[in-house]
């Protein structure tokens, strides 16, 4: 299936987008408006706002104003909370998105505590997000239950049951342990963690290590046939996933 949204055109505009996931985030809750992220001030709830949406964890690059546009559109609303996951950490997927990246996922960790963002969307928005993760064919969707997930703004202070995204490949390992995403902020992180060129760096080196860096990032972008060998490969050296409050309700 064909990327979900258009690619950059130039070689060095697709080195920037693959090598800048998850996309930067503001560090604070906010409403996707306008293409943007506007104010959604912590302790309120604007209750009209949330009513009738769903609210679905994004650890990776839906965290991501820049994101939300790719996939939505400048016309789109959707409100956004900061929160923190207990006993989970966002890490590094064993799988490489149609645009070049290496993908986030959650490992249950018991006492990390890792930054996301709770998107809230409405019913439309959800096949929308459903075209835009399922399609690849890297994950499933389902709800997280029974977990702690403080909320910095929202209708809710905490939820305990949320809506997410997670990858059917397993998570990306070195030294028997996974890797977080340097990127996404987490407390009492037991592993190391990369930043996203430094990941690209070390599946490439493992898997394609006759490649420089940017070309083996072109390959993967244009050769789909190729980048699905380069992903069973990575998936048999990956970390089994462990998130223990997962349900799967949709796959790929």
């Amino acid at each position: 299936m064909p990327v979900p949204w258009p690619l950059p055109e130039s070689d060095h505009a697709r080195l920037v987008l693959a090598k800048s996931y998850p996309f930067p985030a503001p560090g604070r809750s906010y409403l996707f408006r306008d293409g943007a992220a506007q104010p959604l001030e912590p302790g309120t709830s604007q209750a009209a706002r949330f009513a009738g949406r769903r609210p679905v964890i994004g650890h990776g690059s839906n965290r991501s104003p820049e994101q939300l546009r790719r996939k939505f559109g400048a016309r789109a609303e959707i409100p956004v909370s900061r929160a923190w996951l207990q006993d989970y950490d966002v890490v590094y997927s064993a799988h490489v998105t149609q645009y070049g990246s290496i993908a986030a996922n959650l490992q249950h960790t018991p006492g990390a505590v890792a930054e996301v963002y709770v998107t809230w969307l409405a019913e439309d928005q959800i096949g929308r997000m459903h075209e835009t993760e399922l399609g690849g064919e890297n994950y499933f969707y389902g709800r997280l239950r029974g977990v702690s997930l403080a909320l910095e703004a929202g209708p809710v202070a905490e939820l305990n049951d949320a809506g997410v995204y997670l990858s059917i490949r397993g998570c990306l390992a070195r030294d028997g342990g996974a890797l977080g995403l340097a990127a996404v902020a987490s407390e009492a992180r037991p592993h190391g963690a990369l930043h996203q060129e430094q990941a690209i760096d070390l599946v490439r080196a493992r898997h394609r290590p006759a490649r420089a860096l940017d070309p083996h990032i072109l390959e993967t972008i244009r050769d789909p046939a190729g980048r699905k060998v380069l992903v069973a490969e990575m998936e048999t050296q990956a970390l089994p996933a462990e998130a223990p409050h997962f349900e799967i309700l949709k796959g790929p």
